[in-house]
């Protein structure tokens, strides 16, 4: 068990200021993919990655089932059980939002933006994804769950943010590899999942100020 760090009200302000930057790099990138002013970028970054053999590729593509949301949203509910059982009710409802909210964004992002033509390595060439859902789904339960977990005092920080970290990025770059999004497809992912985690985690520094509260007070009566 690790100490629980102490409630501040400038985490608040900071997670919605990085919601807020995340936001708008999001509909900044996205206004310019969709005139189109970033293709020939996708290209030379495309050119970049190497070129991986059909057993690699495949390997990806098996890796990448961590970032759909029939994986994403039971591993959403099971730490939300967990938290729930814990009495870290705030902590299990922020993980929930975050996590559907990921999930939801993706599909009206899908049905909202017009989209551009994937790359050559996606299955269905005429059903394309801005921004990849795999990288928002993902990122999103990853970043939530790595800020609930820390400030519950369960999992150090560093430790935490770095295997979120690890993950949402391999989450992201294995569809380069798989050839199945541009790289601005998975950026844009990211972007969106942070604006959701990062507003999601500010409603839940406040809903748990109580909770936080009477643990303290209950530790120093004891």
């Amino acid at each position: 068990m690790t100490a629980t760090p102490s409630f501040t009200a400038s985490n608040e302000r900071a997670l919605l200021g990085t919601g807020a930057l995340a936001a708008a790099a999001f509909a900044i990138l996205t206004s310019r993919t969709l005139e189109p002013k970033t293709i020939l970028s996708d290209l030379r970054l495309r050119r970049l990655i190497p070129g991986y053999h059909k057993k690699a590729k495949k390997a990806a593509f098996h890796f990448g089932t961590l970032g759909r949301e029939r994986a994403v949203l039971p591993a959403a509910a099971i730490l939300a059980g967990y938290l729930m059982r814990r009495g870290r009710n705030p902590g299990a409802a922020a993980v929930v939002v975050a996590s559907a909210g990921g999930v939801a964004a993706s599909h009206i992002f899908d049905v909202t933006l017009p989209q551009k033509t994937p790359p050559p390595g996606r299955r269905a060439p005429f059903d394309p994804h801005f921004p990849s859902g795999h990288a928002l789904h993902s990122a999103s339960f990853l970043a939530i769950a790595a800020w609930v977990l820390t400030r519950e005092g369960l999992v150090p920080g560093k430790r935490a943010a770095g295997i979120a970290t690890a993950l949402a990025l391999s989450l992201g770059v294995d569809r380069l590899i798989a050839d199945r999004h541009w790289p601005t497809d998975v950026v844009g992912g990211w972007l969106a999942a942070a604006a959701i985690a990062a507003v999601t985690g500010a409603g839940y520094e406040r809903l748990s100020r109580p909770a936080r509260a009477r643990r303290k007070n209950a530790n120093r009566g004891g």
